[in-house]
């Protein structure tokens, strides 16, 4: 699967990814081994997932970094740090470009379902980390690392499913308002289990 990342591609998505990790650890190297499985699954598995469902669509798909929203997420971050001791996010650092080279109309249900695709990610795997951190019996750090990769994946999906544009939300919304209800009520709801 590597082999199918462009250098720019792994390079975007490792910035977004040293940002995000840096927010989310409050700007503490402390913080960073307990929220790095957290970013790497809420983000890096968000942004593939669409991606791979785009490409199972023949659609053209690849992430790029949005310098502008980095910097912004950074100056805001520190900003916070400075004035309220944690550090305001801002997530936009960057998306999945998707083109379709020999399709001239729009085919909703493909769109709905790539747009799902992150946020559905996010609630499995956030599923999946909060039933190992209530069931198994692992050392305190096993354990935080758990209990973040699970409400941040809770987080994201909820804050993706948000209906404006540009997030997944809106166009989950439009394709398919039943399925958006259940998506963005179950992390809703989950991340109160956290």
């Amino acid at each position: 699967m590597i082999k199918d990342f462009k250098r720019q591609e792994l390079e975007d998505l490792a910035i977004s990814y040293i940002v995000l990790l840096i927010l989310f650890s409050n700007f503490e190297i402390k913080n960073m081994p307990y929220v790095a499985l957290a970013v790497l699954t809420a983000f890096v598995f968000h942004e593939l997932a669409h991606r791979q469902v785009a490409k199972k669509y023949g659609y053209i798909a690849f992430y790029k970094r949005w310098d502008t929203g980095i910097v912004i997420a950074l100056l805001l971050g520190i900003a916070g740090k400075i004035i309220f001791g944690h550090a305001i996010f801002f997530a936009a650092l960057g998306a999945v470009y998707i083109y379709a080279p020999y399709q001239y109309w729009e085919d909703k249900e493909a769109e709905g379902w790539i747009s799902l695709s992150g946020p559905l990610t996010n609630i499995i795997v956030g599923i999946v980390a909060l039933i190992l951190l209530k069931t198994l019996s692992l050392p305190l750090h096993a354990l935080i690392s758990l209990f973040y990769t699970a409400i941040v994946n809770f987080w994201i999906a909820f804050f993706n499913l948000l209906p404006f544009p540009p997030l997944d939300g809106y166009k989950v919304l439009k394709w398919n308002a039943g399925y958006w209800a259940v998506a963005i009520g179950i992390a809703y709801v989950l991340r109160s289990l956290v």
